[in-house]
């Protein structure tokens, strides 16, 4: 049994261990171990260390080597004491139910849009076409979206924003997510962020041409090979699939709002189609010059006559 097969092993609902039984077998085997060099660091520190890569939004390799590898290691390292207490503060929660929990817990953004009901919101291809920018976003957390348009006389002119966490998806990515999704599902009184992500993800993935825009916008990256694959995921998560209060209720209300107005769409269909290629601008420019020197003529030719 390799170290990847445990770790996957770890977070499935049914495997689920009382957290304090857990603590406790730590306090006897980790915890008596003399002058650890992360003293400071309990049982849910070393969870987070094992999994916030997997669950967590593609890195700066910029930060690479201040936090190491949980594939590699599955403890903290000690480079950056500053960025790895900042990261052990970042929960103030200290009672979990289990490592599920630790998990979900930890993946939570500090803030969120208010709830609301499930709002359709066009998939990423007809959010491109509409004249929607996709941007992956520089933070830290997974489950945070942003959509933006510009305000102002020149507002309708330039396009709008819509900014998501860059995802990699592999071939643990599916069992993450239908696991924290099925912790929502049953446990009352937890917030339904991963499952509002699901959603909002399985409405701009519809086919495998949304993939490859949401790949060229850098917002994903696919490893499981072909993007059917990578549609298939995400359009099955949500099946059978109940959702009390979507988190994600404004943003999609913005995209969905800004893809039904007459102006961006059109400006981007313009642009697509005469503003394309450089040749295509050229085109463009000559056959609107003939048109006006006609219209010039006609007009000149129309006033000499009478």
């Amino acid at each position: 049994m390799t170290v990847y097969t445990v770790e996957n092993d770890l977070v499935l609902l049914e495997n689920q261990i009382p957290f304090f039984v857990l603590e406790k077998l730590f306090q006897l085997t980790v915890g008596r171990i003399p002058d650890r060099p992360d003293n400071n660091w309990s049982l849910s520190n070393y969870v987070w260390g094992c999994y916030e890569k997997k669950v967590s939004p593609l890195g700066d390799s910029t930060n690479e080597k201040t936090w190491c590898s949980p594939r590699e290691y599955c403890v903290p390292c000690f480079g950056n004491k500053r960025e790895n207490s900042a990261r052990a503060k970042k929960k103030v929660r200290t009672e979990y139910y289990h490592i599920l929990h630790n998990i979900h817990d930890r993946c939570l953004p500090p803030e969120q849009e208010e709830p609301g009901e499930v709002i359709l919101m066009p998939s990423a291809s007809e959010l491109h076409f509409a004249g929607v920018e996709f941007v992956p976003d520089t933070g830290d957390n997974l489950f945070k979206f942003k959509f933006s348009e510009y305000k102002g006389l020149f507002g309708n002119c330039r396009r709008a924003c819509f900014v998501i966490p860059p995802l990699v998806i592999n071939d643990d990515t599916e069992l993450y997510l239908r696991n924290l999704i099925a912790f929502e599902q049953y446990c009352p009184g937890i917030s339904e962020n991963i499952t509002s992500y699901a959603f909002v993800m399985d409405m701009l993935v519809n086919s495998d041409t949304d993939v490859q825009v949401l790949e060229k916008a850098k917002v994903m990256r696919n490893y499981l090979g072909a993007s059917r694959d990578a549609t298939n995921l995400f359009n099955r998560l949500c099946k059978e699939t109940a959702l009390g209060e979507f988190v994600f209720a404004e943003t999609c209300t913005r995209a969905n709002d800004y893809s039904k107005r007459f102006w961006p769409k059109h400006m981007t269909h313009l642009s697509r189609t005469y503003f394309a290629s450089p040749w295509m601008f050229i085109a463009f420019c000559v056959g609107f010059l003939a048109f006006v020197i006609s219209l010039v003529e006609f007009a000149h030719s129309f006033l000499k006559k009478k």
